[in-house]
Parts: structure tokens; C-alpha cells; sequence
């Protein structure tokens, strides 16, 4: 008697109580991308479209959008006249730190929905085979004594992420670093031109923007921001120079602000296969970069760590608003 009691008590619950429907995509999926067409974000924001469409992770179509201009801001705020909507991804990087503490932007990582960190990539410093300058240690040396002694080229914005690297190395190293000689270039391929004509002494950029000159024998790299020696990029750390700092430019997706935990969970799941796709292994060891796949919980934990690490430098830079 009391089983048939049950089984009736169990038939009279509404099916719905059992298993609420997951949250799906319904329409296109518009990937911003805050920059022009052929520029490194859009590299990285079309890889990832190719991926998730050929490895058919996407039930709907996809599709890249361009919105360069205002060191990201445009593209955030595009994002944002979209909230909750989880049809709408953006290609980030610290800039969404940056803008804010820079003053460019009120609105911050907290008023986005992060949803990935994606890899990791680093910084070189590179200077002319000729050049007094053999080491980190040689530069740090020189800026201690004359802060001044020597240009540093960075793209493509003072207190952008070249120039917060640069800080928080030569801070490290004991250089006043609100006096270094700073020069702007609209791209890396511009101050890395800038250096090789002798119009700078050193420039800043992507390690996998030095890998033909250091090749040729056209350039010397001093030093690397990454923990540790990279492979297939033969160069001294900043640490193993006896100057205590690493940097990593991280790139990764968020969506607008207002975003659910089931829309949440749903992309997570998603980048977290992405990043273990052949193709996407292939993809970071041509541009030696380094996965450093976080879910939304993560990446926002990092994030807020960053944000204060980056206000501090900004602050030594004379640069924070």
C-alpha cells in the first residue's frame, strides 16, 4: 500500500520540477572583435570562429565583427546594448583593466560577464646587434643611474599593457620608472622598425613579432616577460637576470553584463574544448603563446588581482586617474 502511495506522489510532481531546460543558442553568434580587420585581435578572433564552426560546436552560425577605435571602448559598448543577451562575445584583454584605471572608460571587468581566459603571451625587449646594451642587467644598470639614458618604443598606448610590462620590470629592477623615456607607435611592426633604424634604443613587442629578425641575426633580445624560457624562442627571462618580474598579455571572451549561470556554464564548457583541439594547440605553437584556459570564476579572480596590480604600476607611472 504504502509503495502504490509513493509511486502516486511521484506521478503527480510536474515533470518540469524534474529537469528545467539548459539554456541554448537560438540565433547568430556575433564575435567583436576591437580592432581592424588583418590586426592581431582579429587573427585571434577568427581562429576561434573557424574552430567552434568546423569542429561544430555551435548549433547557429557565427560570425566576426569588426569595431576598432578607442582602445576597445567602442567594441565594449556595443557589447553592452546587448545585456544578458548570450549571443554576443568579445575578444578581451587587459584593455578592459586599462581603459578604466587609464580614465578612459568608466566601465570595468565587473560590469562585463568574463567568461574565459583563452592562453597567454609574452613580451620581448629587443635591440640592435651593435647596441651597448648585451642584457637586461646592462639596461636596468644604465636606467638606474639615468632613467632617461636610453628610448623605450612600446605600442600602441601609453599605460597599455607594453608599457605597464615594461614598468613593472624595471620597477623591479630599481629604475624610477616615471621617468623613463617612453615612445609611442601606432603598431608593434612600427616600433620594432623604429629600433632597427636606430631611432629608438629599445622596443617592445610580441616575442612571435621578433622570431624573423632574431632569426636574421638583426636583432638582440634581452630579455623575455614569461616565467620561463619559451620553446622555440631562445632568450633569457627577466628572472634568470636577477630582476624578479614576469608579465603575461592574456586574451579571452566575455559577454555582456547581466549574462546567467546557465549561459555562463554553457560558453565555459565550450572554450574549455576549444583550448583542446588540435587546432588550437597548432595554433599557439606556431604563435608561441601558452594555453591558460579559466572559466568565469577564475578569470574573474585573476582579473580583479590584475586590476590592482596594474592600478599600483599606473600609479608609479603617474598615469592612473
Amino acid at each position: 500500500m504504502i509503495f502504490r502511495f509513493i509511486a502516486a506522489v511521484i506521478a503527480s510532481v510536474p515533470l518540469w520540477t524534474a529537469a528545467q531546460p539548459a539554456w541554448k543558442l537560438e540565433k547568430n553568434v556575433e564575435i567583436i572583435v576591437p580592432a581592424a580587420p588583418g590586426a592581431a585581435f582579429d587573427t585571434t578572433g577568427r581562429t576561434i570562429q573557424r574552430i567552434l564552426q568546423e569542429q561544430k560546436m555551435l548549433p547557429v552560425s557565427s560570425s566576426v565583427i569588426n569595431k576598432a577605435g578607442g582602445g576597445g571602448t567602442i567594441g565594449m559598448s556595443y557589447l553592452n546594448q546587448r545585456p544578458g543577451d548570450g549571443h554576443y562575445l568579445f575578444v578581451m584583454t587587459a584593455s578592459v583593466l586599462t581603459n578604466n584605471l587609464l580614465g578612459v572608460s568608466k566601465d570595468t571587468y565587473t560590469d562585463f560577464t568574463p567568461l574565459a581566459m583563452l592562453f597567454s603571451e609574452y613580451l620581448a625587449y629587443g635591440v640592435r646587434p651593435d647596441s651597448p646594451i648585451k642584457s637586461a642587467r646592462d639596461l636596468a644598470e644604465a636606467l638606474r643611474k639615468d632613467p632617461a639614458a636610453y628610448s623605450i618604443a612600446v605600442a600602441t598606448s601609453r599605460g597599455g599593457a607594453l608599457h605597464i610590462a615594461t614598468g613593472l620590470a624595471l620597477k623591479a629592477a630599481g629604475v624610477d620608472v616615471k621617468k623613463l623615456r617612453i615612445v609611442v607607435f601606432n603598431a608593434n611592426a612600427e616600433s620594432l622598425a623604429a629600433m632597427l633604424g636606430g631611432h629608438v634604443d629599445v622596443a617592445v613587442s610580441t616575442v612571435n613579432s621578433f622570431v624573423p629578425q632574431q632569426q636574421s641575426g638583426k636583432l638582440r633580445v634581452i630579455a623575455v616577460s614569461s616565467p620561463r624560457r619559451l620553446k622555440g624562442f631562445d632568450a633569457p627571462t627577466w628572472k634568470e637576470q636577477g630582476i624578479n618580474s614576469e608579465y603575461a598579455s592574456w586574451r579571452g571572451i566575455m559577454g555582456p553584463r547581466g549574462m546567467n549561470a546557465a549561459q555562463i556554464a554553457w560558453w565555459e564548457d565550450v572554450f574549455a574544448r576549444l583550448t583542446k583541439t588540435e587546432d588550437w594547440r597548432q595554433d599557439v605553437e606556431k604563435n608561441i603563446w601558452e594555453v591558460t584556459y579559466k572559466g568565469n570564476r577564475d578569470a574573474v579572480k585573476e582579473m580583479a588581482q590584475h586590476n590592482d596590480e596594474f592600478k599600483r604600476i599606473l600609479v608609479d607611472l603617474e598615469l592612473a586617474k
